[in-house]
């Protein structure tokens, strides 16, 4: 604590001097911080003395610690001046030491300054009589001797140090500096305070597992617990250059070495875990795909199953090969195409119109064979959802096979409108009670004019008859 003031001392009388010189108000208080230090500091070192070769279980003395109260009450003392003009007085332009009056506050605060550090340095001489460094007691002294007529020349010559052409040869702070640095360095050095002393013999006795070479590689210490550990897989060894050689010291990494191969237990068991689970999950998706499959290949079997029974029923009848196979190639190729049409849906919940036209082409290529005249017009390109397009490939299927047995002329037209999807003309009149959709998107309408019957299949709306 005595060097932390001192160097809020220096910190102080920088703030003051350099970077706030031209206020006169930080001036002011920044002199009252000062005092803070020069009252604080005679009680740490009173209170260190009191420490020297004092059990470190042993309570402060009440003495002490009433003291201290003391001193905080005369630290506010200071820092409150401007209430009550106890400690200094300032002129009405302030601007240094020169307009500086000491009250009866401030002579009380040098008094307990010197009583408390003069009291240090008795507790101190007792202690060194009663010690092995009793012969060498006046080396604390010296600093804090030189120190205090340091001190009597500056209050001597008005509150200013001397000075020889201009320059001051002193500060008030760097007396401080040599009274409490001198005072507590010197106990140190005649060993009433103890220190790091003996570093061989600590070393020695270390519990680290270590080694001191000098620098042509001869070992000159050992530690304790020192062992050869050059090759040893549980140890890390580790050196460092220090003056005049180097220490090298090995640290015992056999924990992290049994975490490390517990982790790769662990790390092989998640492994085999996540290829069975990896397993497992390909084999889920392979049974989704296969169930996903079979699903569609049944909605297709059910949606052609009708044509597929007409197929069987054609070829078990009596009658000719020839006409027989047309009539099947005609029912083969809706089931084909529809099929076509059905897996391109469960891929895309729209259909180019082409689709449409593509499969009415291929199902009037084979028209020809009964005797039909076919016609067919394409308008625009359009996307529309995938039921749509299947529901006018059936309901284009309907027709065909009501008329297929007959001559008959028919003209068909794949979107010859924005809102027609398809229309379909006849001169046979096709039944229309064989003839529905499912598409809640579609309107189905038929009328007859000059014995042309009419099949209309608009977009939007409900089904019509």
């Amino acid at each position: 604590m005595i060097a932390v003031f001192l160097l809020i001392l220096f910190i102080i009388r920088i703030c003051r001097w350099l970077l706030f010189k031209h206020s006169a108000l930080a001036g002011r208080y920044l002199y009252y911080l000062y005092y803070v230090s020069f009252i604080a500091m005679p009680m740490h070192s009173l209170s260190a003395a009191y420490c020297v070769s004092r059990d470190e279980q042993e309570e402060m003395p009440l003495l002490i610690r009433l003291l201290r109260g003391v001193t905080g009450i005369l630290i506010c003392g200071v820092l409150t001046n401007d209430l009550h003009h106890f400690v200094l007085g300032f002129g009405d332009r302030y601007d240094g030491n020169d307009h500086v009056s000491y009250h009866w506050l401030y002579y009380v605060i040098f008094v307990w300054s010197f009583a408390a550090t003069l009291n240090s340095f008795v507790i101190l001489i007792k202690k060194c009589k009663l010690s092995q460094c009793r012969r060498k007691w006046y080396i604390p002294i010296i600093p804090p001797a030189a120190a205090l007529i340091l001190i009597i020349i500056y209050y001597c010559s008005g509150g200013n140090s001397p000075s020889v052409n201009g320059v001051k040869l002193y500060n008030i702070q760097e007396v401080y500096l040599i009274l409490y640095l001198g005072l507590w360095e010197g106990c140190i050095t005649i060993g009433l305070i103890p220190s790091n002393t003996g570093y061989n013999r600590l070393f020695e006795r270390t519990h680290i597992n270590a080694e001191m070479k000098s620098t042509d590689g001869k070992t000159v210490y050992y530690s304790a617990g020192y062992s050869d550990t050059e090759g040893n897989a549980d140890f890390i060894r580790k050196t460092s250059a220090i003056k005049g050689g180097s220490v090298t010291w090995s640290e015992d990494i056999s924990a992290l070495n049994r975490l490390n191969r517990e982790i790769e237990d662990v790390t092989g068991q998640i492994e085999d875990e996540n290829i069975l689970i990896k397993e497992e999950n390909r084999i889920t998706a392979e049974k989704v795909r296969y169930e996903t499959k079979n699903r569609l290949y049944d909605d297709i079997a059910r949606h052609t199953r009708p044509q597929l029974l007409k197929i069987d029923r054609i070829m078990n009848e009596s009658g000719e090969l020839d006409k027989k196979m047309e009539r099947c190639l005609l029912l083969g190729t809706y089931v084909k195409r529809c099929s076509n049409l059905m897996l391109v849906a469960s891929e895309c919940s729209t259909m180019s119109t082409n689709e449409l036209c593509l499969s009415i082409r291929e199902s009037l290529e084979q028209t020809g064979f009964p005797g039909i005249v076919c016609e067919l017009t394409v308008g625009g390109e359009r996307e529309l959802p995938s039921g749509c397009i299947i529901a006018a490939y059936d309901v284009f299927e309907a027709v065909i096979e009501d008329v297929m047995d007959s001559e008959a002329a028919l003209s068909v037209k794949v979107c010859p409108s924005d809102d027609i999807l398809l229309s379909i003309e006849t001169d046979q009149a096709a039944d229309t009670g064989k003839i529905s959709i499912n598409e809640s998107e579609l309107t189905l309408n038929f009328f007859t004019e000059d014995e042309i019957q009419h099949i209309i299949l608009s977009t939007g709306g409900a089904v019509n008859g």
